[in-house]
């Protein structure tokens, strides 16, 4: 790939990017134009107090987080299928993120269980879906150790998606009936299906703190090891790469993203699984070097155009409600899931 046509993409993303974010944070039920976006993005202000604190409070963090959060994923995503050598693992078919979701709602229900309530914090669900991400993980690896083939694979890990959210569920529906801490609990019902729309400025930084830093990371110090990696462990081998450190880095890195925006935004759907493989299609190559940034940027995007499509009267102009992000991104990322599962099984993989 030329650099005169990557930089030409990055261009036109970074663009595009910008453009989804005005028009992301201007779309509500309060009239605000897109001058009045700009303005306020080089002045501070509106002009309008009102104006000014639904987007400071509501828009702002709500466009920031879906960028942030589909950045993160993608990128977890793309260490995925490397880690597999395979284009359908994805944090969320893999059961991942619902394994994360897990943790924080088990971290949730201790209050239900102590008495006097368990002091929540947000390092607590940081952790907490740390543990549930690593755990599926783990589980994931070790089937994947016994099982060769794709679909099986793919199989299994919606399997433990699927009974990790029916725990999740559960849960939800036991802490209802115990009488305590109602209304947090059944709040999770909608989250568990995705959402960006109830993100606080403390938790879009500390999402920023580790998604920034990681990327980097993931950039700098295993792109060239990925590409040897997809070419066989024989070759990697071969050109010096510790495949077994390789492969503990990315189970690493991928679960700290995953859980990092899942503890906050819920499961966030298909965007690890699109975002690689059309990265890879319109730079025309596999080389991390490119494939990687344009990955980042097709997230940013891809996310918060499903949190436009969730807004009220978006899709549904009568309704008051916001869709559920697994909405959206089901819809588009599930035919490419099934293109791609067709185009494997006919190579006999």
């Amino acid at each position: 790939m030329h650099f005169k046509r990557f930089s030409v993409l990055i261009g036109v993303l970074t663009t595009l990017l910008i453009a989804t974010s005005i028009y992301s944070m201007a779309l509500g039920t309060v009239d605000i134009k897109n001058s009045e976006i700009i303005n306020y993005l080089y002045d501070g202000t509106t002009g309008n107090t009102i104006k000014d604190k639904i987007i400071t409070n509501l828009r702002m963090p709500r466009t920031l987080g879906a960028v942030v959060a589909g950045v993160g994923i993608a990128l977890a995503g793309i260490l995925m299928q490397g880690y597999f050598r395979n284009p359908l693992a994805d944090p969320y078919l893999m059961g991942i993120a619902s394994g994360a979701s897990l943790g924080v709602v088990l971290y949730i229900f201790t209050s239900v269980l102590v008495k006097h309530g368990f002091p929540h914090s947000i390092y607590g669900f940081i952790l907490s879906a740390y543990l549930g991400s690593f755990i599926t993980m783990f589980v994931v690896i070790n089937i994947a150790r016994i099982v060769k083939q794709t679909s099986t694979l793919l199989i299994c890990g919606l399997m433990i998606g699927a009974i990790a959210s029916g725990l999740t569920t559960a849960i939800i529906y036991l802490g209802e009936y115990i009488g305590e801490e109602e209304d947090q609990l059944s709040g999770f019902l909608l989250w568990g299906m995705g959402s960006v729309n109830n993100l606080t400025w403390e938790q879009i930084i500390l999402m920023a703190i580790v998604v920034i830093p990681v990327s980097i990371i993931c950039y700098v110090f295993l792109s060239k090891k990925l590409d040897a990696n997809l070419l066989g462990e024989n070759y990697a081998i071969s050109v010096g790469v510790n495949i077994k450190n390789l492969r503990t880095w990315l189970i690493i890195l991928s679960c700290i993203l995953t859980a990092t925006i899942v503890a906050f935004t819920g499961p966030i759907a298909f965007v690890g699984l699109t975002c690689p493989i059309i990265a890879r299609m319109i730079c025309k190559t596999s080389k991390h070097l490119y494939v990687m940034p344009i990955t980042a940027l097709l997230g940013g995007i891809f996310l918060i155009v499903a949190d436009i499509i969730t807004r009220p009267g978006v899709i549904i102009p009568t309704t008051s409600n916001n869709l559920p992000l697994l909405c959206p991104l089901s819809l588009i990322g599930a035919p490419i899931a099934i293109v791609i599962y067709l185009k494997i099984k006919k190579m006999g993989i």
